[in-house]
C-alpha cells in the first residue's frame, strides 16, 4: 500500500532570437526554484486539493542530438523540423513542476500472478494512477507556471502541460518513487515499525523511500539518508545486543 510518485508537469517556453539560453552550459545544481506553492506555503482553502510542489528552471543537458525543442505543430521529421530545431535550440527552455503525490487505495504494489523472473519468482507489479487530488493540484501549479512564463521578457509562445491520466511507466517522469513498505506504529496498517524493522520478520530491516507514507513533493534523497542513519544506529545500539522486535506489536 501507499505506493506514490512525484506528480510532474511543465511549461515549454519559446523566446524570440534576442534571448539566448545556451543550454549546453548548464549544471544540475544551477537552477532557479520557486517554493511558494510547496506543501503548506499557500492557502489551500479555495483550491480543492492538498499538497503542492515547486516550480523550477534548470538549464542543463542541452546536448545537440538529445535536445531539440520545437513548438507543437512542427513536423516530426524533414527540412521543416530541421529549421525549427535550428531556430529554437538556443531560444527555448522549460519550467519543470514537481508536485506531491497523495496515497490512495488504488496505488499499491503486489506480486504479479503471471510474470516471473529468471529464477521463477513473481515480478513486482505496480498498480497506480493519479488520484483526483493530484490532477487538480497539477492543473493549479501548471497554470501558475504558465502565468510566470507569459510575463517573461522575449517570450513568444508557452505550452503548459499539466499532468493527465493515465499514469504510464514507459516515459521518464522522476526516479523518486515512494511507499510500498510504509513505516508506522500499527502492524495492521504498516509494514515496518519506526526503526524500519519488519513487523513479521524481526531480522529484516528496510531502508529507502519505500518507508514513506506519501511523497511530499520534494526529492526524498536527504530523508532517505537520515532514516538510514536512524535505523543503523538502532540496530547497533539495541538489536545486535538482543535480536528481536524493537517495538511491541
Amino acid at each position: 500500500r501507499n505506493y506514490t510518485h512525484q506528480t510532474t508537469s511543465g511549461v515549454n517556453l519559446f523566446f524570440d532570437e534576442s534571448v539566448n539560453i545556451n543550454p549546453f552550459m548548464g549544471a544540475g545544481a544551477v537552477a532557479v526554484t520557486m517554493d511558494d506553492f510547496s506543501a503548506d506555503n499557500f492557502d489551500h482553502g479555495p483550491v480543492g486539493f492538498v499538497g503542492g510542489g515547486y516550480l523550477q528552471i534548470q538549464v542543463v543537458s542541452g546536448a545537440p542530438i538529445g535536445f531539440h525543442p520545437t513548438p507543437k505543430g512542427t513536423p516530426s521529421w524533414g527540412s521543416e523540423w530541421k529549421k525549427a530545431v535550428a531556430r529554437h535550440y538556443n531560444h527555448a527552455a522549460n519550467i519543470t513542476i514537481t508536485g506531491s503525490a497523495q496515497p490512495w487505495r488504488g496505488g499499491y504494489l503486489s506480486l504479479d500472478p503471471t510474470y516471473k523472473d529468471a529464477w521463477g519468482l513473481p515480478l513486482l507489479r505496480v498498480t497506480y494512477d493519479f488520484p483526483d487530488n493530484d490532477i487538480r493540484m497539477s492543473a493549479f501549479l501548471t497554470e501558475k507556471g504558465d502565468e510566470i512564463a507569459r510575463a517573461m521578457k522575449g517570450i513568444v509562445r508557452t505550452e503548459p502541460g499539466p499532468r493527465k491520466r493515465p499514469f504510464s511507466a514507459t516515459a521518464y517522469q522522476s526516479t523518486h518513487l515512494t511507499g510500498g513498505a510504509a513505516m508506522g506504529d500499527d502492524p495492521n496498517t504498516s509494514v515496518v515499525n519506526r526503526y524500519g524493522q519488519s513487523w513479521d520478520v524481526p531480522n529484516v530491516f528496510v531502508t529507502g523511500a519505500a518507508l514513506f507514507p506519501q511523497n511530499s513533493g520534494y526529492n526524498p534523497t536527504g530523508t532517505v539518508g537520515a532514516t538510514a542513519y536512524w535505523i543503523v544506529e538502532k540496530i547497533k545500539a539495541d538489536y545486535l545486543r538482543s535480536p528481536g522486535p524493537l517495538v511491541s506489536s
